[in-house]
């Protein structure tokens, strides 16, 4: 392990840039390698994304992943305290159903085509993403282009999901912090409007065209050396 940490120094510090696609991941990169990235964030084709009026929207929770890391277990459990609570919910998990506790209630989906998972994503009244660790979930993004509200872990930085603002954290891994979170947001229309609003709005940012501009502004720069 020692000798791959030190020949990624010595690749990384051979490169005339290195990007990340985060704050997070660049602290992360400068303390384990002593590189400093270029922060360019990830592109979203926007026109792509086309979010369903809630009245439209079907009573799903959506978790994409199932390696042990998403922790689609917390998923699962937090969907099925909300249906003890009279909320006529279920969660589409995406991914192989390798050692999940499957109940009747969930629907699982091995795989999608793009098309498909954002179609789905736009359908949905929110996503949940209870995981370990993210550097920047990518469909975290997509769910805010689609107007549907995340509810993510802490582990997902905060410079991507601002709490009350265009989504929901929660600062641990218990099922039920998750359903507490959900069913706030299902039951106040008032709360669910605000974030479906404000993370249409913060993923502009995120137009594949303006990242490509910054691109071009690197390779610029790098010619001009």
């Amino acid at each position: 392990m020692k000798l791959h940490l030190i020949a990624a120094k010595w690749l990384y510090r051979s490169y005339d840039r290195v990007v990340c696609v985060s704050n997070k991941l660049r602290e992360e990169v400068r303390r384990a390698l002593g590189v400093d990235c270029v922060v360019v964030l990830l592109p979203l084709k926007l026109e792509n994304y086309r979010p369903t009026r809630p009245e439209e929207r079907e009573n799903v929770i959506v978790h994409i992943g199932t390696r042990p890391v998403k922790n689609p277990h917390i998923s699962i459990e937090a969907v099925r305290i909300l249906r003890k609570r009279g909320l006529p919910v279920r969660p589409v998990i995406v991914g192989p159903p390798a050692n999940l506790p499957i109940d009747d209630f969930v629907d699982v989906r091995l795989s999608l085509s793009e098309k498909e998972k954002i179609e789905l994503l736009c359908r949905a009244k929110a996503l949940i993403l209870p995981s370990a660790y993210e550097a920047l979930p990518y469909v975290t993004l997509e769910a805010m282009a689609c107007g549907t509200p995340p509810v993510v872990s802490s582990a997902v930085p905060e410079e991507v999901v601002a709490d009350g603002f265009n989504g929901v954290r929660v600062g641990s891994y218990n099922a039920r912090d998750y359903a507490d979170a959900l069913e706030r947001l299902l039951r106040d229309e008032e709360l669910w409007g605000r974030l479906s609003e404000n993370g249409t709005k913060f993923v502009r940012q995120f137009d594949h065209v303006r990242v490509a501009l910054t691109y071009v502004e690197l390779i610029e720069q790098l010619r001009e050396r």
